[in-house]
């Protein structure tokens, strides 16, 4: 009777350790995919300045262009933009 109680729980046990791997790697691959989505790629823009930050989701973009010159008015533009999914969400600029 004892020899079948050891293999029960030797059996529940071993049920528990591939469980607790299935979970681990279910983690580890949430947390790829979101260093995949997250990870920025800095870009100059050939604009007078401007810098942007682009990742799979978002981009934030530094605004510093040349604007048209004008008598007495800032020759560039400055500001922030921030989009989630191709969506302006926030975009400030002082023109």
């Amino acid at each position: 009777m004892d020899l079948d109680f050891e293999k029960t729980i030797n059996r529940d046990l071993a049920k528990e350790c591939d469980c607790m791997k299935k979970k681990f790697f279910v983690v580890i691959a949430i947390i790829v995919v979101l260093v995949i989505l997250l990870t920025p790629v800095r870009m100059n823009l050939k604009d007078g300045g401007s810098v942007r930050y682009k990742a799979l989701v978002y981009e934030v973009t530094k605004i510093h262009r040349l604007a048209p010159e004008v008598d007495g008015v800032k020759p560039y533009i400055d500001g922030f933009e921030i989009k989630i999914l191709g969506m302006t969400v926030y975009r400030e600029t002082n023109e």
